[in-house]
């Protein structure tokens, strides 16, 4: 298509002029428009994030201000104690473990093992030998004056009540005193205890022959033998069986031998 300037006329002329000026004036608007919105934007986020960073350096020195709160609180506390330890038996007669005071009321099978096995750390205390007393020094005594005696007759006397009960006394303590069972387990450890439990629940089952025994270990828990190997809890024992026994013996001897549980 051909243009033909001869028939183009000024108002024609005129109105393509006025058309792209309206679109530049357009497009002037429409550029300006997005760069104030972009503007705006930026500066949204701008403030945004100063809001932010205001609000967590208020955080930060609440933060601060509690601490040294605390800090402030726990110094005028001479006697605090910091470390509640495993067991505590306080002067009114209560019991705390692990920092938890103990009800016998809500005093569940958990807090009764681990009550257990928190009085198993002394057993190495109670079995310590005892220091002998150190042995004193007799005290020479000073002689006394002869005393002069009367002449004894040869007729045999029978002894004094006095000099017959010593006799009495020395023979009896040349005869062997006989042991109490009851004594005797009492001064055996708590594991010990328990594998005398266990020994005699093993009578007559066919358990009996594998060997199964509880050993004191040398951090004061408990090791599990069953024959040659050794386990050093009950629950690494792999047999359901062998560990429902050890658990029946366990809690027979709580019910015998633990009172006030």
């Amino acid at each position: 298509m051909q243009l033909n300037f001869a028939m183009t006329t000024v108002p024609t002329i005129a109105l393509w002029l006025v058309g792209l000026l309206i679109f530049g004036i357009g497009a002037l608007l429409g550029y300006f428009n997005m760069n104030i919105e972009a503007r705006k934007k930026l500066e949204s986020m701008e403030t945004n994030t100063e809001i932010l960073r205001t609000d967590a350096e208020r955080k930060l020195a609440d933060a601060e201000r509690k601490l040294q709160e605390v800090q402030a609180l726990k110094s005028q506390l001479p006697g605090a104690v910091v470390d509640p330890g495993l067991l505590r038996i306080k002067s009114d007669r209560g019991v705390e473990m692990d920092g938890v005071s103990l009800n016998l009321d809500s005093f569940s099978a958990e807090k009764k093992k681990r009550l257990i096995e928190v009085i198993s750390y002394l057993r190495p205390f109670l079995d310590a030998p005892v220091q002998a007393a150190q042995p004193v020094k007799p005290v020479q005594a000073t002689p006394k004056p002869a005393v002069v005696t009367p002449p004894i007759s040869s007729a045999p006397t029978p002894p004094t009540p006095s000099i017959a009960s010593s006799l009495l006394g020395v023979a009896s303590a040349t005869q062997p005193l006989k042991k109490d069972p009851e004594q005797e387990f009492k001064l055996l450890s708590i594991v010990q205890q328990i594998d005398t439990v266990l020994q005699k629940r093993l009578v007559g089952t066919p358990l009996e022959d594998e060997g199964i025994r509880l050993v004191d270990s040398p951090s004061g828990a408990v090791e599990v033998y069953i024959g040659l190997q050794r386990f050093e809890s009950i629950d690494d024992v792999p047999n359901e069986t062998i560990k429902n026994v050890i658990r029946a013996a366990i809690a027979e001897w709580e019910q015998k031998y633990v009172p006030g549980l």
